[in-house]
């Protein structure tokens, strides 16, 4: 890779991370649209129906947070659109604080509900665990501060570029070099690559496997009133496969171009990448998290005589599917 000499000025172009095509701009905000709108139908859902027990679990709390952030980002993402923001330092700063925060909680939550459904994959618990719903309500807001209180000091970093996020994984061939002038980005950005890419790519291969595994030992597979955990693991290994497929997007092009592949050509996008997640994240809890569905289907279809009600609920589903809140 080549070696630039740091100058202490911004010198990026706005082209470099907006793409100058009309195929950028039209996917750029149909993604965004459908992200704002669906992670906002997923909430609204949520709350219609949060008296219904099987939304009442750690992997729903910890889905809501995941909505409620990937929200956040579209609307930090799409300032960076107008040039004349792209240039303002307060807005950078903005910019790539709130990136590495996004960047960083939805990495450790996804790495907890690998564990979660891992660890819970296979029994019967029921619902209303005190002691574990202590635990779980605490963990959640200590994630968000941990991911908060990381990524505000970054507006004292020195930095001449922006990427989708801010923080470069390719740092950590230089991060040994302490006398470079950029050698506290180098850190920052080595620390951030450990949890938002070598921890998931270490932890969810595993995790997600023995869940699997638990599952079909524990013989809950095509059972009916295992539904609700076995979509949420089949949620969970969903939204795992498209975050690592991510990773393995955005950082081809730049081995690509380390390499010099010519033959693979393949193009940068980043910010498309990041913004899909987010986007295809909310259809995910709709097609695979029966709840979900089931409660978007009671808040739509108003019916006068409803086929579960309160007290329906907890004869039909007496068990936890993964961990109570």
């Amino acid at each position: 890779m080549d070696e630039v000499e740091y100058t202490g000025e911004y010198v990026q172009a706005h082209e470099d991370l907006v793409l100058d095509h009309t195929w950028w701009w039209a996917v750029q905000i149909s993604l965004s649209v459908v992200a704002l709108f669906a992670n906002f139908i997923f909430l609204v859902t949520v709350i219609y129906n949060r008296k219904r027990h099987d939304l009442q679990t750690f992997v729903t709390a910890i889905i809501i947070t995941i909505a409620v952030l990937d929200i956040v980002d579209v609307i930090r993402v799409l300032p960076v659109l107008a040039e004349f923001l792209f240039f303002e330092e307060i807005f950078r700063h903005i910019f790539c604080s709130f990136g590495v925060f996004h960047e960083l909680a939805v990495a450790v939550f996804l790495v907890i509900l690998s564990v979660a459904v891992c660890v819970q994959a296979g029994k019967e618990i029921k619902f209303y665990q005190s002691k574990s719903s202590w635990i779980h309500k605490l963990m959640i807001p200590l994630v968000v501060l941990l991911a908060a209180g990381a990524a505000a000091p970054f507006f004292l970093l020195p930095y001449e570029s922006l990427s989708h996020t801010c923080t470069d994984p390719f740092r950590v061939l230089n991060v040994t070099n302490m006398e470079s002038e950029e050698f506290s980005l180098d850190l920052y950005s080595t620390l951030v690559m450990v949890f938002t890419y070598v921890l998931p790519l270490l932890v969810i291969p595993i995790a997600v496997p023995i869940a699997s595994l638990r599952t079909c030992i524990g013989r809950q597979c095509c059972v009916s009133r295992f539904k609700q955990p076995i979509g949420e693991l089949i949620m969970v290994t969903s939204m795992s496969i498209i975050y690592l497929a991510t990773v393995v997007c955005i950082i081809l092009p730049r081995i690509d171009d380390m390499l010099k592949l010519e033959a693979v050509n393949l193009g940068r996008a980043p910010l498309l990448w990041e913004l899909g997640n987010d986007a295809i994240r909310p259809l995910i809890y709709f097609m695979t998290n029966p709840a979900v569905w089931d409660g978007l289907q009671i808040m739509c279809c108003k019916k006068k005589n409803r086929l579960v009600n309160e007290d329906d609920e907890e004869i039909e589903v007496p068990l936890s599917p993964v961990t109570t809140v």
